[in-house]
């Protein structure tokens, strides 16, 4: 690798980290948004979902956009983009304007990764290309890990803030690294087009799916507006493969999504993450809202299971061909539904301890699975659909992961609204509606969950406090109770596989199929 290639990868190293960082060190800061909004968790985390949404729908256009006017251009655009939206979280006033803040990231960062990714595979030749995405993708898996100390310890210096701080000051790093090092394209591609239909249409159906959770949650599974944003999704995802059809440059290939091997692969960048994101999501909630650690502390206790899953990020490319990935794969789903299992048996009395067994198996689960499910994606169809086979992992990476925290995340509130009733019932205590809400989705320092146990005394106040504590273990084994559905699926999708055309040794049979 020449010096030149060195100086390109260590630029694009630089926003590859912060893009790792960005979706799971936000995770860390749920319960302080919370708080300082005075809102539910079905409201907080659309500060996840919205970046989600917005990333994993415009990777493939950002990609293609990069490959028509030039990938160091559109990275500075999004990196100049997701500034401009780091400053809006920081001074958000309210968390509507936090969310939308966080949608407008997820557009800035759907513009620099695929060209950062096209940018790292240019700048070296065939034979140290597999080198060049291993460093770029290790950056981001060190992103990873690394967000939760990074959010907590930031927030623990001031408040939840200081990490988008953080998003802002590495993203005009980033900006001047790529201007310095890297030369501006003079040739590009002319033949490829942006599927703006086929992506809305798909981000409807997304966004209506989410939506639909997040109002069942509040207003009722058979409430009018629930129905009509469920119906909406089906209609605008039964439309998508029809609209598919008849683009010129779908985001989605026909011949792809006839792949069985293919879109199999894309469902375990899916569903395994869905189990990872919901321990990033509710362990640190856990350690903040049941133990009553700080955001610093909750983010070192997850420390077991970012140290795992990083080693085995490291070591189980080394056994793609050795063990084979349909082995490689089913373990590692495997491992998530042992998680997940012990997750349902979690008792509040058990303290941190409980929770390490379960880090150390959801670890070693998410490294078995994550990296050999982004190589069989890319083996499939292989290398001439290398690039956008990529790009549709990470993005079913995110959206099946979004997806799967917003049916958790309505299947906790419910399941911690009726603990909270039921406590209060049988203590004779009747609250309205709207207290019990507040109740089950908030904790003991919530100054809305002050404003209702001030109202009371005596036993009455011992009946509500012990209710807000037993809501949210209530809430968070019907989280995992879905997770574990997740999971199951993941391993027979697994099992399915026919490794035979998934090995990096194998013959490119999936040219054909493109």
């Amino acid at each position: 690798m020449d010096s030149k290639a060195k100086r390109i990868l260590g630029a694009v190293s630089i926003p590859s980290f912060m893009i790792g960082t960005d979706f799971t060190g936000a995770m860390l800061l749920v319960t302080a948004i919370e708080k300082e909004y005075s809102v539910d968790i079905t409201t907080t985390q659309w500060v996840l979902n919205a970046y989600a949404l917005t990333l994993s729908m415009g990777l493939v256009a950002g990609g293609r956009l990069g490959d028509l006017l030039g990938h160091r251009r559109y990275v500075l655009i999004g990196l100049g983009i997701f500034f401009v939206a780091s400053i809006g979280c920081i001074l958000a006033p309210n968390v509507s304007t936090l969310i939308f803040a966080r949608a407008a990231q997820g557009i800035g960062t759907a513009l620099v990764w695929p060209c950062i990714l096209a940018l790292a595979a240019t700048s070296v030749g065939d034979d140290e290309r597999g080198k060049a995405m291993g460093i770029l993708l290790g950056t981001v898996a060190a992103g990873n890990v690394m967000a939760p100390f990074i959010a907590g310890t930031l927030s623990s210096i001031g408040d939840w803030r200081g990490f988008f701080v953080f998003n802002a000051v590495f993203a005009v790093l980033s900006a001047a690294l790529i201007f310095h090092f890297i030369e501006r394209e003079k040739e590009h591609a002319t033949n490829e087009a942006v599927d703006i239909f086929g992506m809305v249409v798909l981000a409807i159906a997304v966004f209506c799916l989410l939506f639909g959770l997040d109002t069942g949650a509040d207003a009722g599974w058979f409430a009018g507006t629930t129905v009509l944003l469920f119906v909406a999704a089906i209609v605008f995802f039964g439309a998508f493969p029809f609209v598919e059809s008849f683009v010129k440059d779908p985001m989605i290939p026909l011949p792809m999504m006839r792949n069985h091997q293919f879109v199999r692969t894309l469902a375990l960048n899916g569903l395994p993450a869905v189990v990872l994101f919901l321990c990033l999501l509710y362990m640190p909630q856990y350690m903040q809202k049941v133990l009553g650690w700080s955001i610093l502390w909750s983010s070192l206790g997850m420390l077991p299971m970012a140290v795992v899953l990083a080693t085995m990020n490291l070591m189980v490319g080394n056994y793609y061909n050795a063990v084979g990935p349909r082995k490689l794969m089913a373990a590692g789903c495997g491992a998530l539904v042992v998680g997940c299992i012990l997750m349902l048996f979690l008792q509040t009395s058990w303290g941190y301890p409980a929770l390490i067994p379960v880090m150390l198996v959801v670890g070693i689960g998410g490294g078995l699975a994550f990296g050999p499910a982004g190589t069989a994606a890319v083996n499939a169809v292989g290398p001439k659909g290398a690039g956008l086979a990529g790009g549709l992992s990470f993005m079913f990476h995110l959206g099946l992961g979004a997806i799967g925290i917003a049916c958790a995340t309505a299947m906790m509130f419910g399941s911690a609204t009726r603990k909270v009733e039921s406590a209060l019932s049988a203590a004779n205590l009747t609250l309205p509606t709207a207290d019990l809400r507040v109740l089950a989705a908030g904790t003991l320092e919530d100054p809305a969950v002050k404003a209702i146990t001030e109202r009371y005394s005596g036993k009455d106040v011992e009946a509500i406090t012990s209710a807000v504590r037993d809501s949210f273990a209530s809430g968070l084994h019907a989280a995992f109770w879905f997770g574990l559905a997740v999971a199951i699926l993941g391993l027979v999708i697994s099992l399915s596989l026919d490794e035979s055309k998934l090995r990096t040794d194998a013959p490119d049979e999936g040219d054909a199929e493109i």
